[in-house]
């Protein structure tokens, strides 16, 4: 038998191969985690970007006591979205359990929104500058970015804040928007499926290698 005959289902045996096993990374999705303090309105940030009421909101913290899961499809890429209840130091041990699952659940994502109110600006960007930097060691390739939230609660020149703030951002990417409002979900979307797009093609160049 000649080797092109050989050769021949072989090559095309293993592209089958590669496609399958690229389809199955697909399936997989994008992991996802929203994080951050109680009430920060990481349970209103899912339901906006899920265009539906998903997760209970609540003036009450600790309203969130487990992870909550929503399937997306962001321009034709799949993400899996988890709400997770608010980080602290919880005294009641069901909370306390939903908090050893938020962990989890941000151990596991590819990426991570760090949700912070902008009305607690500085307090709540050093909060989540503390948790993502506890965080990084769960992944070396688990991006993590600052969601402020609430920014229709913010006074005239309060905005500028923003800015000043920013600055000690640089190794973090940094979005504003106000998740009851619907301000800023558009781009943050947009930077979502971005994001996605480039996470999937990395998986397939990985996968090819």
């Amino acid at each position: 038998m000649r080797a092109s005959e050989i050769i021949g289902p072989l090559a095309s045996e293993i592209r089958q191969a590669g496609v399958a096993g690229q389809g199955e990374r697909l399936r997989e999705g994008l992991r996802v985690a929203i994080a951050g303090a109680p009430n920060v309105g990481k349970s209103t940030l899912l339901n906006r970007l899920a265009r539906r009421d998903a997760a209970i909101v609540s003036p009450h913290a600790g309203t969130t006591r487990d992870v909550i899961e929503v399937q997306l499809d962001l321009e034709g890429f799949p993400v899996t979205l988890r709400d997770t209840a608010g980080l602290r130091d919880a005294t009641d041990p069901v909370e306390q359990e939903g908090v050893r699952r938020a962990w989890d659940a941000v151990t596991d994502a590819n990426l991570v929104l760090w949700v912070v109110e902008a009305a607690g600006i500085e307090t709540g960007l050093s909060l989540a500058q503390q948790q993502a930097s506890g965080a990084q060691g769960s992944g070396a390739d688990t991006q993590h970015w600052i969601v402020l939230n609430k920014t229709d609660l913010l006074a005239p020149g309060e905005g500028k804040q923003l800015v000043r703030f920013a600055g000690q951002l640089r190794s973090h990417t940094l979005l504003t928007i106000s998740a009851t409002s619907g301000a800023g979900i558009d781009d943050l979307l947009r930077v979502l499926a971005g994001f996605a797009e480039r996470f999937f093609y990395r998986r397939a160049r990985l996968g090819d290698a």
